[in-house]
């Protein structure tokens, strides 16, 4: 079996190596050999001549001059890894992996998730961030598992119209029926604290365009000024109510998305498991 892998990376030459090396050692536990990808988006850096001397595949794209971290068009460098699979693997895999260029994982990482997918109602899981929770469906942007076929059903590639981009294919998924998950039992770990480089006004944009509704995202914006600052908190919500706002999610996952959190509002509110 031959699992390709997907690495997003920007100015990483202090991190790539660390985070290939545990993917090739998560790999050789599950007996299962890596076809790594590394899009080197325009790094001014080392990365790509590093990535080269690992023996990985490289794709080099120009620098745009500025960096996409939290913008729409953030999403064409994960599709340009996405098309070289496509172009040289001919659809000879049965998962895909993306993994952010700051991650480790433990070394049963992938053969814990493997075994999740078993269930073949199962579509796309992930595991957590040591000391960091997430929710049951969330699924992680890195250490992300992806079944192909279901891949293939969403066009092979992220949408490059939306904030919310990186969670499109979970709300996508869910809200026709498949079932996503968090494996609590496979823990990878990060350099840069999740959430802490976030551009809230541009999160809040995302939670406008995928169907968010009000109560829920005041509800985020109270965890953000306790878990960050109010000042992001604030921008969070000036984001929700930009006029930059010129695409969003199809109406059947913007209804799936306020139903889902009225849900969790609800059982928060009556404490109901």
């Amino acid at each position: 079996m031959i699992i390709p892998i997907v690495i997003p990376a920007r100015n990483e030459q202090d991190r790539i190596e660390s985070t290939i090396l545990s993917i090739r050692q998560m790999f050789n536990y599950s007996n299962i050999d890596p076809y790594i990808v590394v899009v080197n988006d325009g790094s001014h850096d080392n990365t790509s001549t590093i990535v080269s001397k690992l023996n990985c595949f490289v794709v080099d794209l120009k620098d745009r001059g500025y960096s996409a971290l939290g913008k729409p068009e953030l999403a064409n460098t994960h599709n340009a890894g996405f098309e070289f699979i496509e172009e040289n693997l001919k659809g000879n895999y049965e998962f895909l992996m993306v993994i952010g260029s700051d991650s480790t994982f433990e070394r049963n990482y992938l053969s814990l998730l493997l075994n999740e997918m078993k269930d073949d109602s199962l579509v796309m899981c992930s595991g957590v961030i040591s000391g960091f929770y997430t929710n049951p469906n969330a699924v992680r942007g890195t250490g992300r598992l992806i079944r192909k076929s279901f891949w293939k059903s969403i066009g092979s590639r992220l949408p490059n119209i939306y904030y919310a981009w990186e969670s499109f294919p979970i709300v996508y998924a869910r809200a026709k029926g498949y079932k996503t998950k968090t494996v609590y039992e496979a823990v990878m770990y990060t350099d840069r604290p999740p959430m802490k480089s976030v551009d809230w006004y541009r999160y809040g944009i995302g939670m406008r365009e995928n169907g968010s509704i009000f109560l829920y995202v005041l509800l985020r914006a109270c965890r953000t000024a306790y878990n960050i600052n109010i000042k992001q908190s604030i921008r969070l919500i000036k984001g929700y109510f930009s006029k930059d706002i010129k695409h969003v999610y199809p109406s059947e996952l913007r209804l799936f998305t306020r139903r889902s959190q009225l849900n969790r509002i609800f059982t928060f509110l009556t404490f109901r498991k």
